[in-house]
């Protein structure tokens, strides 16, 4: 019986310290460092920046190489296809330890069969296409297993400015972040989703992904200045103006784009008695507002559409409102009494005020007339609430309707202003 406990132990013993060496290798060195770079290869990388020695590795771990034999151009825009390409073969030497594909044409087709295969990407698409920084960290990070990235970095949700996590790409960019494979573009960790990514910042993350000491130790800020908050988000923010059936003007309120197509958050009071309605961007430029996406009497809010063909505009992040506390720093973002593209800093003075039956959040960053509608920012520039009502005796009695209730507005026929009736 001692034998036979003796001999279990030992299995165990063995079979622990297997899979401690298996969890500590997971992410294996499997791409093999040639060092066959020489300084000067390439005459527009030179060792004084910031991303030769990364271009140097990422040519030595056989990832990328130059657009010719002595051109790397590091400033120049990598491709949907060429990101699917090297996530596709990182995929196959990670699980495979080689990378063997039938050349096709285009190059790309034999990739992004496998990509689709393995769950890097969904479906084709048009891959000649330049790949912004969010479609890049996502192909990435569906390329390896998650237990491929364990966390080096503190980074809480909602702390890199311009991504939330319930983005279509904030799972990927929050866990390469929290691996060190990112560290954001400037000082604050900014990400820059809607960028497109050049070679040598790709250099860099593909050296990163795969060889974890490479990986980086980042620590985001808490907040931001007033001034950077400004300057980010003011293009993002709109005047409204509406009109009666014959044209006379009614009022004017706020509002804010919500994604890069020009669809605009409201408060549904701004729109009271209206027929038609305008919307002015920082630039100047005024656009009629097409119809009504979505709208919700009981939460007092409205999703507009204007009449449009672009689909580039700066747009703002939505953050939890239920992680708002008392006391938080809150920026004000509107046009009051038609005083166009003003900001106003306040606090949380609470967090949930019972007015008309909505839990609403109060502020003290003054607001006024027009500026109903507006979003009101967290230390992050990330909108917590729409500015909804204020107190004409106390500047520092204002109301904000959640903004966690945006997602609650769901996209419908688009109904045109004047049959709108609510």
């Amino acid at each position: 019986m001692k034998n036979l406990l003796r001999v279990l132990y030992l299995f165990l013993a063995a079979l622990l310290v297997l899979v401690v060496c298996f969890e500590a290798t997971y992410v294996r060195a499997d791409f093999a460092y040639s060092g066959e770079y020489l300084q000067g290869r390439f005459h527009d990388v030179s060792e004084n920046q910031w991303f030769s020695q990364y271009v140097e590795d990422a040519y030595n771990f056989g990832l990328i190489r130059g657009k010719d034999d002595d051109m790397f151009d590091p400033g120049g825009l990598l491709t949907i296809g060429e990101a699917v390409t090297l996530a596709a073969r990182i995929r196959s030497i990670h699980h495979t330890g080689k990378a063997e594909f039938t050349e096709t044409i285009p190059y790309y087709k034999v990739y992004a069969d496998y990509a689709i295969t393995h769950g890097i990407i969904e479906d084709h698409e048009d891959f000649s296409l330049p790949a912004t920084r969010a479609r890049f960290a996502s192909i990435m990070y569906n390329a390896l297993p998650p237990e491929a990235f364990p966390a080096i970095n503190s980074i809480p949700d909602y702390i890199i400015s311009d991504v939330t996590p319930e983005s279509d790409y904030g799972e990927a960019v929050y866990a390469l972040y929290r691996a060190g494979v990112l560290s954001g573009t400037d000082r604050f960790g900014t990400f820059f989703p809607d960028s497109y990514i050049t070679r040598a910042q790709v250099s860099a993350v593909l050296v990163r992904l795969v060889h974890p000491a490479s990986r980086l130790n980042v620590k985001l800020p808490d907040w931001l200045p007033a001034e950077v908050i400004y300057q980010r988000s003011v293009d993002a923010v709109v005047t409204i103006e509406t009109f009666t059936g014959s044209g006379r003007s009614i009022r004017t309120g706020s509002g804010f784009f919500i994604n890069n197509e020009g669809h605009i958050v409201t408060a549904m009071h701004v729109l009271d008695n209206a027929k038609r309605a305008t919307v002015t961007l920082l630039n100047g430029d005024v656009y009629p507002v097409r119809g009504v996406l979505a709208s919700s009497l009981a939460l007092n809010l409205v999703i507009l559409v204007m009449d449009s063909d672009e689909a580039d505009f700066s747009y703002l992040n939505i953050a939890d409102s239920d992680l708002v506390e008392i006391g938080n720093t809150v920026y004000a973002l509107g046009n009051p009494w038609d005083f166009t593209n003003t900001i106003s800093e306040g606090i949380v003075s609470h967090t949930s005020r019972e007015v008309d039956y909505q839990t609403l959040i109060m502020f003290t960053a003054p607001i006024s007339f027009g500026s109903g509608g507006g979003p009101i920012l967290n230390a992050r520039g990330q909108v917590i609430g729409i500015a909804s009502l204020s107190f004409r005796s106390g500047q520092n009695l204002n109301l904000a309707i959640h903004a966690k209730h945006i997602k609650a507005l769901v996209p419908d026929e688009l109904i045109p202003l004047e049959n709108w009736d609510f």
